[in-house]
């Protein structure tokens, strides 16, 4: 059974048309990225499959339920979804119990269950004994646990992410996604996060969407769309890239800076090739490969960017390397190809 199918879904915002005929489905427990860059429809869909606008065609299941298409849309309060919003969106005047409290209906649970909820919630997150604190009182990693918790205490069918890390700092990004995906495993819930941080997609995900103008340009496993991307603009929005000019030949061989070959042949095909940074190995000058001359090297402490000159070419090589660095710039090495040749044909 598929937790989430969305099927041939668009939505026009009057004569604008923001999603238009995007189909995708998740199985239980899976968690999808939507990836892309502001204005493609991300949190448009977001929205749309949590009931919170209209679909203008196509339909919604989560699991064998419909609830949204064109003339009846599910009302948002019975869809069984958690919507955490970009910065938590915490209500100023609950205290952080209150909040978490807050989509539990009294009709439904009683005050003690609604006190066992919430502290079952608080040491989820990490966060017991902070039951009185105010919105105001918490950091901003603390609001958004806490409205993970509001979201989760409802025991959703799924989870709806939308950008919640944006606003922290590197650090506190960091340590806060992985805790909040780890969670989300341990329940088995579903869930989609919006963002437009391409790391935090591939590390986070089962399933990527990567988004363009409201469609779906590709969609895969977080190993397929970055070693196997359909497009150089889909290739440098999972990751560095590097986009060569190349030439085809009849005997299926590629020339491009880095691996020239067949010199003096016609090519059959004009093109480019996209090779990631890590692909390229450098050794010292004579050995095999193309001579470079090394121009810049951005250390990081877990590895370093080479920046590489070749002769008679404008294009710049950026090279990623981890281990001791033997090079200092303005040397001339050996640079050399060493992953897969994915080619595109000039359109």
């Amino acid at each position: 059974m598929r937790a989430l199918e969305v099927s041939h879904l668009s939505v026009n915002f009057g004569e604008r048309n923001v999603l238009s005929d995007l189909s995708f489905s998740l199985a239980p427990g899976e968690i999808a990225s939507l990836l892309g860059p502001s204005g493609c429809g991300k949190t448009t869909l977001l929205r749309a499959i949590a009931g919170l606008l209209q679909p203008s065609a196509g339909t919604i299941r989560l699991g064998t339920q419909l609830v949204g298409l064109s003339s009846v849309v599910l009302p948002a309060h019975k869809r069984q979804t958690g919507y955490v919003p970009q910065q938590g969106a915490l209500f100023p005047h609950l205290n952080v119990a209150r909040n978490i409290a807050f989509g539990l209906d009294k009709k439904t649970f009683s005050k003690q269950e609604i006190s066992e909820i919430t502290q079952e919630m608080l040491a989820l997150i990490g966060m017991s004994g902070y039951e009185s604190q105010m919105p105001t009182e918490l950091s901003g990693g603390q609001q958004t646990r806490v409205a993970l918790a509001r979201a989760l205490a409802v025991k959703p069918k799924m989870i709806l992410l939308d950008e919640p890390f944006s606003a922290l700092d590197a650090e506190l990004r960091n340590e806060l996604r992985t805790d909040v995906v780890a969670l989300l495993r341990a329940q088995g819930t579903t869930a989609i996060l919006v963002t437009h941080d391409r790391e935090e997609a591939l590390v986070s995900s089962d399933k990527v969407v990567l988004m363009r103008d409201g469609k779906i340009a590709q969609m895969g496993t977080p190993e397929e769309v970055y070693e196997s991307p359909i497009s150089p603009s889909i290739a440098v929005s999972t990751g560095d890239a590097l986009v060569l000019d190349a030439q085809k030949f009849s005997n299926g061989s590629i020339s491009y800076a880095i691996s020239p070959s067949n010199a003096g042949q016609t090519p059959s095909e004009s093109g480019f090739v996209v090779i990631r940074p890590e692909e390229i190995s450098i050794k010292k000058a004579g050995t095999t490969g193309v001579a470079a001359t090394l121009i810049q090297l951005d250390y990081y402490g877990h590895d370093a960017m080479l920046v590489l000159k070749i002769a008679n070419d404008e294009k710049l090589i950026r090279a990623r390397i981890s281990g001791a660095i033997d090079f200092k710039v303005g040397d001339i090495v050996s640079i050399e190809h060493q992953g897969p040749v994915r080619f595109f044909a000039k359109m």
